[in-house]
């Protein structure tokens, strides 16, 4: 029996962490309880490694299908209908076989031209989430959002329009415009801005939750991710005998871990030779979809609450938290069949290990109409309700927010 107080070390002094087990219904704790995925960005790009099977041969099956035991989930008929999820990664090949018959809609306002890691992971992000021979929730509606990484050749069409339509702030408010529930995003950069923070915010009003790949540099990452705002559920990776991943980053935006690999994908080089691949952009991506289970199963639940479960049932011994699993391994078993209500409609991520933003105050600032427009990018549903009139010349020359001086809910609370 594993001493879940035991830590041993691996190169570099890194705690390793005990193996997790995880149950859907009946073997100890294993069911759906980890998502996996890598950020390519400034993380790193997700490992590959030649794999025996024949590239034009489809792709039928995943490790984590029956470590999570999905077929038992698909049987029981949580399969993420209903649920919305957008995608922020490259431009998903729905021509891939995998793909075949996934509800998949590119919602991008323009096109970038994305080199062949940047369609091959996008696709594989996409699979994971919504393909009908493995995906998490092969039933949801797939959005997806194409993004300028590092990786990308050219900006496309999104270039041309003279706007920043392919960044983080303008596809993130994007993705709640068009009703996303949640974001899986497995890139990093792009990350620290004002507009970023104040799109963060919007989703935490709005009851969207944000899922991020916590990287893949082997070190604190937590500074170069999207994971480190508040209210982001950030995802690190551990393997398949349940110990952190050697690659997976860390941080106090960890929320929550996921078997990163292996997964079964195609070569960067040649696509039509087929590889494996490890990272925690497969780990989020898991989470992702396992998310948007537990929200198919309580409908009527909030985001805050499913996020209340994702933290009480996380497997690290007393669900205490640490900067290598967050609260542990996703149990995807007890998130999905943990009834919500009994938990406060309450962001358990409001505040992060050592601080956070955007802070509750900010987060209710946004709620009450009472941001600077400036900091704003593509958020054409937030109206400023503050008392700042040099804000209505703004409206005048054509800012896409109306101003409606004064009308803030804050000032007419009791």
């Amino acid at each position: 029996m594993v001493n879940p107080n035991h830590v041993t070390l691996n190169h570099g002094g890194v705690p390793r962490l005990p193996r997790v087990c995880v149950g859907w219904a009946g073997r100890a704790a294993r069911a759906l309880t980890t998502l996996v995925s890598a950020s390519v960005l400034a993380a790193g790009a997700l490992t590959l490694a030649p794999a025996p099977a024949r590239a034009e041969d489809v792709i039928t099956t995943q490790e984590y299908f029956s470590y999570y035991h999905l077929d038992a989930a698909r049987a029981k008929g949580y399969t993420g209908k209903g649920v919305t999820i957008a995608l922020i990664d490259g431009p998903v090949d729905t021509s891939v076989p995998e793909l075949k018959g996934a509800n998949i809609i590119d919602k991008s306002r323009c096109t970038i031209e994305a080199s062949t890691q940047g369609r091959i992971h996008a696709s594989d992000m996409a699979s994971i989430l919504v393909s009908p021979y493995f995906g998490v929730a092969p039933d949801a509606t797939l959005y997806s959002y194409q993004i300028t990484t590092p990786s990308t050749i050219s900006r496309g069409t999104c270039e041309s329009t003279g706007k920043n339509l392919d960044t983080m702030p303008a596809l993130i408010n994007q993705a709640i415009d068009d009703g996303a529930q949640i974001i899986s995003i497995s890139q990093g950069g792009d990350n620290n801005s004002e507009s970023v923070k104040w799109a963060v915010a919007r989703a935490m009003s709005k009851g969207v939750i944000v899922v991020n790949s916590a990287g893949n540099t082997g070190s604190d990452n937590n500074a170069d991710q999207l994971s480190h705002w508040s209210g982001v559920v950030g995802v690190s990776a551990i393997t398949p005998t349940g110990e952190r991943a050697d690659y997976s980053s860390w941080g106090n935006g960890v929320v929550t871990s996921a078997v990163g690999g292996p997964f079964k994908t195609r070569s960067y080089d040649d696509p039509t030779k087929p590889a494996e691949s490890n990272g925690t952009s497969n780990s989020a991506a898991l989470v992702s979809g396992m998310l948007a289970l537990a929200l198919q199963k309580w409908p009527d639940a909030t985001a805050n609450q499913i996020l209340q479960v994702l933290v009480a049932t996380g497997l690290n011994p007393n669900h205490e938290w640490n900067p290598y699993t967050g609260y542990g391994a996703i149990n995807g078993g007890a998130l999905v069949n943990t009834d919500p209500s009994q938990y406060p409609d309450e962001n358990p991520l409001a505040q992060k290990q050592g601080g956070s933003s955007p802070t509750a105050e900010e987060v209710q600032n946004y709620a009450d109409g009472l941001v600077d427009l400036a900091a704003l990018t593509f958020d054409g549903s937030f109206v400023y309700r503050g008392t700042d009139e040099t804000l209505v010349l703004l409206a005048e020359l054509g800012t896409p927010n109306p101003v409606h001086l004064g009308t803030s809910p804050r000032y007419h609370r009791k």
